[in-house]
């Protein structure tokens, strides 16, 4: 990694050149809490390639507290891998020039400065939480419900409540009105104005320098209702942006409110975003916002569910979109390894980040493994045991953002493409180990494709179809995931331990064939090269499913391809069961680490 850039120099400082006609180059940047990556593309031959890419420390907080600097480092790395100026005195070169020096365009992503906090409460808060979620889904937004303003409880409690509240930094109130045409009394909306102003009032009367003046409210709800919520507020000197009531057609307009609001309370306090934000070429995304659209391209582009998964520092990102055009997201924008790693500790325990450890370990060395990675992130995994531990949080992390309010993800069946992105997985020093992960914390069923964005151009590409579809089209299918794990077929339902589940029969194009019955409980790997193809035939026992039912055999009608992992066989069952006994468990995770060709 090169040398931090001095502050002093400056990605931009002003406007952004008007884009060329044809994008010659761009540069794609993702900020995130610890790490900025930056990878440049051009055109090769006609057609939109990776030119390189490069990593460096997020530089948001003391004693260099400007995003660009972080940039600017990455930057530098790339121009030393090309042997081409991108920067003139530290300013970035834009459009590029003849000689070949700088670029045409830069995409932003963002998840540097957190996510946006949202306090949500309303007659309509719980009536439509589903229609919430969905206007609000891919977005990089926490939500916190708040109780109604108890003003009869006793002060202390009062008090108590309040600081829990103002503990959670929140950054907005947004207030959800009564469902569309349902009845409520005319001055309902008037109490839920004092309520709102009873919380306000308290939250800036001792939140110090940590908070706004008032916090900005949001309503979604009718015309009517919304003119005696402004009534009340104005009268206590705070503003409501209004926006029309929640229902499935009109999801747009709150969307579209947190976004700016996102942009507002979260971006422009980022240092240093304000001179990124000059020079990018299109309004900068939230990385969650910017994995979605990938996923949904790949998903339309091969009429396939694909689910795609970042796993950061700070947050964990899911993104699924069906081959007929459902989008779902499954987020949770606290959980992660590294800052986040301390979220996940509290929230499942320790013996649930214990049980994916290949060895005996105590609660206090996953407490002190935790610890070290909120306060250091930046820090990779030094020994095998640490490493164990990041990729156990990755685990916890992933299910955290499955079963996070508003997720939808945990009943898609089948899973045909998994993506995993993010350095946790791309970085796996091994390939098995990023598969188990992913195999472990989503449990897909039938057959997957299982696919690592190890260019990490996944999230970035997310930014550019507005601006340049043609190159983020003919990313994705090149650079963008260019690791395939290979092919999983996965078995649910269980028999005896130690008894055939299902008989795998690949048929090679050289006529050979190979015959395997698959234990109850085991993994197997199969040999079937990366570019190699073979025909896939499948006889599960009968309470066993390969996707089809149970028992129900199945032969593809098309052969299936080979990875770096070659074919994998999970017969662990689903829901994937892990033995209570620590020995037992311990022994069993080696097991398949030694299956899949990872040497524990």
């Amino acid at each position: 990694m090169g040398g931090a850039i001095p502050t002093s120099q400056r990605l931009a400082g002003g406007p952004a050149s008007a884009l060329p006609v044809v994008l010659r180059s761009l540069l794609m940047v993702d900020c995130g809490s610890a790490y900025t990556k930056v990878a440049l593309a051009g055109l090769v031959e006609d057609r939109y390639r990776l030119l390189a890419c490069a990593q460096a420390a997020t530089t948001t907080a003391p004693p260099v507290a400007d995003l660009t600097v972080g940039i600017l480092d990455a930057i530098v790395q790339i121009e030393r891998t090309i042997g081409r100026p991108l920067l003139r005195a530290g300013t970035l070169i834009t459009p590029e020039q003849e000689d070949g020096t700088g670029v045409d365009g830069l995409a932003l992503a963002m998840s540097a400065g957190g996510p946006l906090r949202l306090l949500t409460m309303g007659p309509g808060r719980e009536a439509v939480a589903g229609l919430l979620y969905r206007a609000i889904g891919g977005l990089f937004v926490e939500f916190e419900a708040l109780p109604a303003s108890p003003r009869g409880l006793p002060e202390g409690e009062w008090q108590r409540l309040s600081a829990q509240v103002r503990a959670l930094h929140p950054h907005s109130l947004l207030v959800i009105g009564a469902p569309f045409g349902a009845a409520h009394a005319q001055d309902e909306i008037e109490a839920v104005g004092e309520q709102v102003m009873h919380w306000i009032e308290a939250l800036r009367g001792a939140a110090g320098e940590t908070m706004p003046s008032t916090l900005p409210i949001l309503f979604a709800g009718n015309a009517n209702d919304a003119a005696r919520l402004s009534a009340v507020a104005r009268q206590r000197g705070a503003a409501v942006q209004a926006v029309e009531t929640l229902s499935p057609s009109t999801l747009g307009p709150l969307s579209r409110a947190v976004g700016s609001l996102y942009e507002a309370a979260v971006l422009r306090q980022t240092p240093g975003y304000l001179k990124a934000r000059a020079q990018a070429s299109a309004p900068p995304m939230a990385t969650n916002t910017a994995l979605g659209g990938v996923i949904r391209y790949l998903a339309q582009h091969y009429q396939m569910n694909v689910v795609g998964a970042d796993v950061g520092a700070s947050s964990t990102a899911l993104a699924a979109a069906t081959s007929q055009g459902a989008f779902l997201p499954a987020d949770h924008p606290n959980a992660g390894v590294g800052s986040g790693a301390g979220y996940v500790l509290r929230a499942n325990g320790a013996p649930s980040i214990l049980r994916w450890l290949p060895w005996d370990a105590t609660e206090s060395e996953v407490r002190e493994y935790v610890l070290t990675r909120m306060l250091r992130p930046h820090v990779l995994p030094a020994t095998a045991r640490e490493l164990a531990l990041e990729h156990a949080l990755a685990r916890e992390a992933i299910r955290l953002a499955i079963h996070a309010p508003g997720s939808r993800l945990a009943g898609l069946h089948p899973v045909d493409v998994l993506l995993g992105t993010g350095g946790v997985l791309a970085h796996a020093p091994h390939p098995a180990l990023a598969a188990l992960i992913l195999l472990d914390a989503l449990q897909p069923r039938g057959i997957t494709s299982l696919v690592i964005d190890t260019a990490g151009l996944a999230t970035m590409l997310g930014t550019i179809p507005g601006f340049a579809p043609q190159a983020a089209a003919e990313l994705t299918e090149t650079d963008a995931v260019p690791l395939l794990l290979g092919s999983v077929i996965s078995t649910a339902g269980d028999v005896p331990p130690g008894q055939p589940a299902v008989r795998v029969v690949l048929e090679y194009a050289d006529g050979r064939q190979q015959v395997e019955d698959v234990a109850q409980g085991t993994l197997l790997r199969l040999p079937l090269a990366l570019g190699e193809r073979a025909l896939l035939s499948l006889y599960p026992a009968a309470p066993v499913d390969i996707g089809l039912g149970p028992g129900q055999h199945a032969r593809a009608s098309e052969p299936i391809e080979g990875g770096v992992l070659g074919l994998v066989v999970d017969a662990r069952g689903r829901p994937l069961a892990l033995h209570d006994s620590p020995h037992e468990r311990v022994a069993r995770l080696r097991e398949w680490q030694r299956a899949l060709g990872v040497e524990a």
